[in-house]
């Protein structure tokens, strides 16, 4: 959800580490309006349609409470800039609240995991109880700690660009950055006298905002190779799957022999059809006349032999960017066995 009106793709600490081990920048999900919100009842005049249900108009997306490791929030905490005064102020009622605060960060409470585990399926993005702490309703709805936001948040969409090809490369990076979430605070306390985080602050008791702060100072000066030791093999496991999904995501290919995937006709009209093709909620709308033709990739014959055969009985010309599209939403899937 941004906020703010950033088109970061990830918040300034992520971004900086990724750019390191994915050697090059992060295409934006250009779909994922957040500031025009995609997910909203409406007229945006998009090719795409929106899953349904939509989302509630004063909760969008944020029916989900971050957990914020001890390092971000000691980023909020020193981010002064006067653009940021209301979401530090949202960070600045969880710590005088002081519910699942520790020299890990700030968690959540019992009663709200709970609620998110049994019911956060139906609940999410439509019941304002769930809403975020760090909601701001100015604006439509932003989010007031957009800059500094934890992985869930950082990785997470409505539809991605790429269908499938995408949601594989954000939820590889959700992995990697959760990983580092976990591990590092621990480092991070460590270093700073706590060893046993489950005792609280220790000889900080009563300067936890300058805990927090401290873990700043340890945090931003480690490039990514200090961070994959910091956090271990798993970290290290994790990034090179992340890498090999990059790659993907900017490497368009289609395969050489295609079959019909797994996908559902959501909303079949007079003329075309919502489909709803890899699971991710994401659904696109597609003329009658290609779903009509689907059946004849059957992986017997060559991508190529399969669309001048079309061509052919039909006079249907495929372009390679609808080709591809149905790809990337496993609409059409690899006939290879060893793909």
């Amino acid at each position: 959800m941004a906020g703010e009106g950033h088109a970061d793709v990830l918040p300034p600490l992520y971004a900086r580490w990724a750019r390191e081990f994915l050697s090059d920048t992060i295409p934006a999900e250009a779909a994922a309006t957040c500031n025009d919100c995609a997910m909203l009842p409406g007229e945006r005049g998009d090719a795409r349609p929106a899953a349904a249900p939509f989302f509630n108009p004063e909760t969008k997306c944020c029916t989900y409470m971050p957990v914020l490791p001890n390092y971000l929030v000691g980023r909020m905490l020193v981010d002064d800039t006067p653009e940021f005064a209301r979401g530090r102020a949202t960070l600045e009622a969880r710590l005088t609240q002081a519910v699942a605060v520790s020299p890990l960060g700030i968690g959540r409470d019992a009663a709200y995991d709970l609620l998110y585990v049994t019911h956060g399926k139906s609940l999410f993005g439509r019941d304002r109880s769930m809403r975020c702490p760090h909601y701001l309703e100015e604006g439509g709805g932003q989010c007031g700690i957009w800059r500094h936001r934890a992985a869930v948040c950082a990785t997470w969409f409505c539809k991605y660009v790429r269908g499938a090809v995408g949601q594989r490369f954000w939820q590889a990076l959700h992995r990697l950055l959760s990983t580092v979430e976990a591990e590092l605070p621990v480092w991070c306390a460590r270093r700073l006298g706590v060893d046993d985080a489950t005792q609280g602050f220790g000889d900080w008791s009563g300067r936890e905002r300058e805990f927090f702060q401290e873990c700043v100072r340890l945090v931003d000066g480690l490039r990514w190779r200090d961070v994959e030791e910091a956090c271990g093999t798993e970290a290290r496991t994790l990034r090179a799957r992340a890498s090999e999904t990059f790659d993907e995501l900017r490497s368009p290919v289609i395969p050489r022999t295609l079959r019909v995937g797994s996908f559902k006709v959501i909303g079949p009209r007079r003329r075309s059809s919502i489909v709803e093709g890899y699971d991710g909620g994401d659904r696109l709308e597609l003329p009658t006349r290609v779903l009509n033709v689907l059946h004849q990739f059957d992986g017997s014959a060559s991508t190529t032999q399969v669309l001048r055969a079309i061509r052919a009985e039909s006079g249907l010309v495929l372009a390679p960017e609808l080709v591809q599209l149905l790809v990337d939403f496993e609409i059409l899937v690899s006939a290879d066995p060893h793909a």
